[in-house]
């Protein structure tokens, strides 16, 4: 039977275009905003009422357009932005598809003002449910101002569907923000009920603009991004690992100004941060990818939201890079400020009661009266100690600009996590050979586990050969491995391996990690100067010594100003 195809009316596919560019007041809001912007505006205000259901309005100080340009920008698939096939190979615009402004007016009743410089007038265009009812004239500056009112008056299950006024605000506030970030050179003003909500003073630099959305004190907590290279330049702000959050709420990508979403672009930056950051917390980054257009495909998405790359591992690998090689730097180091006023002078009332005690040996008033001028004399020639360790936990030691406090567990395990990783990954440790072999009794699952990583304990320094059923005998260990325990410490390890998914991706990384923290030095032990002096060598010669495989800080660092404001200097 024929006749069961049919083409649908006009404004049945408007309606259905619109279900993918409008899914909310916010999306208006973004589409408005970028025309805006593609229109060269320095200025751009944003007026909503009942959180854009009622009205919506973008007002801009842009080019403005003929009349016969406003009348077809009404139209489906009309555009300015593309002139031919070969121009979606080299999109500079945000929008290109001709399909928001006619997929918003098909949902809503629009007003259109615009007017160009050249123009003794301007054009105002009245349009209702994509129909245009009115074309006439208008006195305005130059610029464009769409007013759009009663959003889904004309698809009332759509309007159900929208959240509480607070909800949909979030998500204007956030659309506006986010456009904002990446056009630090356009002045941005939101009013909400006639209340101004934001504003966003013109500046000349992605700080300014970030410092005006996100506060001086969070962009304090990062870490300046910038490279270049291969035709891939990067800018922006990483978080320091201290202000990482359980949520990625504050993870934003730009590409060529474009707000995108990208999950290969996120884990090139999770990667970088490594075990930076402890488990399951995400960074806060704010991240400008600047490429060559005919390297994005932006043509993939209705919302323009993400994108596809043309050289995914080049773009991915250089941002990897680019993360990985700003974070190396002291500026990651926490930096500890001491409680105000009030819990000082609990912290000074708790010092009167409680005597503190260093390792350093420290001579008491009697017992230097007691020693002669020439012990004295000998005395004041030796070098002092420049290193203390507290509570046997640890390391204090004086630093240029004020005093580093060293988790002394925390930075052996950073220092032993990477010669293990060396080994693991082709330089095999130096084994030494045990004067009386040890056997090992397993359980059937600990067994399995072993006999799956013995080549990578061999490549650690460990011998190991089955002896018997369930048992095993260790030969040799590891050169150096203080903390043994008679074979204790190794089958923890197994356990450890057992216990966190087996021999499943990521267990050369699990077996170092459980290793470093199961033989590195331990709270309690206590440490010689030269000892100390030997660790924080160590922890400084490796890749990433401000935190432990685990993601905890190995150091912080404690400002020499903030001493001098506590003593009132």
């Amino acid at each position: 039977m024929s006749g069961k195809v049919k083409i649908l009316p006009d404004d049945l596919v408007n309606k259905i275009a619109a279900g993918e560019v409008v899914e909310r007041p916010a999306s208006v809001v973004k589409e408005l905003v970028e025309n805006s912007i593609d229109a060269g505006a320095t200025r751009i205000t944003i007026e909503v009422k009942a959180a854009g259901a009622r009205l919506i309005r973008v007002a801009d100080n842009g080019m403005g357009m003929s009349r016969e340009d406003a009348v077809l920008s009404l139209r489906r698939h009309a555009t300015s932005k593309l002139q031919s096939d070969s121009s979606l190979t080299n999109v500079l615009t945000l929008g290109f598809r001709g399909e928001a402004l006619p997929s918003i007016a098909s949902v809503s009743q629009l007003v259109l003002e615009t007017c160009q410089a050249e123009d003794v007038v301007g054009t105002r265009i009245v349009a209702e449910a994509g129909a245009i009812r009115d074309v006439s004239d208008v006195g305005r500056d130059t610029g464009t101002t769409v007013t759009v009112q009663n959003l889904f008056f004309n698809t009332p299950v759509r309007r159900k569907f929208l959240k509480a006024e607070v909800t949909e605000m979030r998500h204007i506030t956030a659309a506006i923000s986010n456009l904002a970030l990446a056009y630090p050179e356009i002045s941005f003003r939101l009013l909400h009920e006639e209340r101004e909500l934001l504003y966003l003073e013109r500046h000349d630099s992605y700080r300014k603009r970030a410092e005006g959305i996100f506060g001086k004190t969070l962009l304090e907590k990062t870490v300046t991004l910038l490279f270049r290279s291969e035709g891939v330049g990067i800018e922006g702000f990483l978080g320091k690992p201290e202000i990482a959050k359980t949520s990625r709420a504050h993870q934003l990508l730009f590409v060529n100004g474009r707000p995108i979403i990208s999950r290969l672009l996120t884990h090139a930056v999770t990667a970088g941060y490594g075990s930076l950051l402890p488990k399951d917390a995400h960074p806060f980054f704010l991240i400008f990818l600047h490429l060559d257009p005919h390297m994005v495909d932006v043509n993939v998405h209705p919302t323009k939201k993400e994108v596809r790359f043309s050289k995914e591992s080049l773009i991915h690998d250089q941002l990897f890079r680019a993360v990985r090689h700003s974070l190396h730097t002291e500026e990651v180091i926490p930096e500890v400020r001491l409680e105000e006023t009030e819990g000082f002078e609990r912290l000074r009332a708790s010092a009167q009661q409680t005597s503190f005690s260093f390792s350093r040996p420290v001579l008491a008033q009697a017992e230097i009266g007691k020693q002669s001028a020439a012990e004295q004399g000998t005395a004041e020639q030796q070098p002092p100690v420049s290193m203390w360790q507290l509570h046997q936990k640890y390391i204090l030691a004086p630093i240029k600009n004020g005093l580093i406090v060293v988790d002394q567990h925390a930075a052996a395990e950073r220092v032993i996590y990477e010669e293990a990783m060396q080994n693991l990954e082709g330089k095999p440790g130096t084994a030494q050979q045990l004067l009386f072999p040890l056997v090992l009794e397993l359980t059937p699952a600990q067994l399995q586990v072993m006999e799956d990583i013995a080549p990578l304990l061999e490549l650690m320094g460990f011998g190991i050969r089955q002896f018997g059923p369930g048992t095993v005998v260790v030969d040799a260990i590891p050169a150096g491995l203080k903390h043994w325990g008679h074979g204790e410490t190794l089958v923890e390890i197994i356990d450890e391996v057992l216990n966190s998914g087996g021999v499943s991706s990521g267990l050369k990384q699990r077996l170092a990690a459980s290793y470093a923290c199961k033989t590195a030095i331990k709270t309690g032990d206590k440490l010689s100067p030269e000892e100390m002096q030997a660790l924080i060598d160590q922890l400084f010669a490796t890749r990433e010594p401000f935190r432990c495989p685990h993601g905890r800080p190995t150091l912080i660092k404690i400002p020499l100003e903030e001493f001098d404001h506590r003593f009132g200097r």
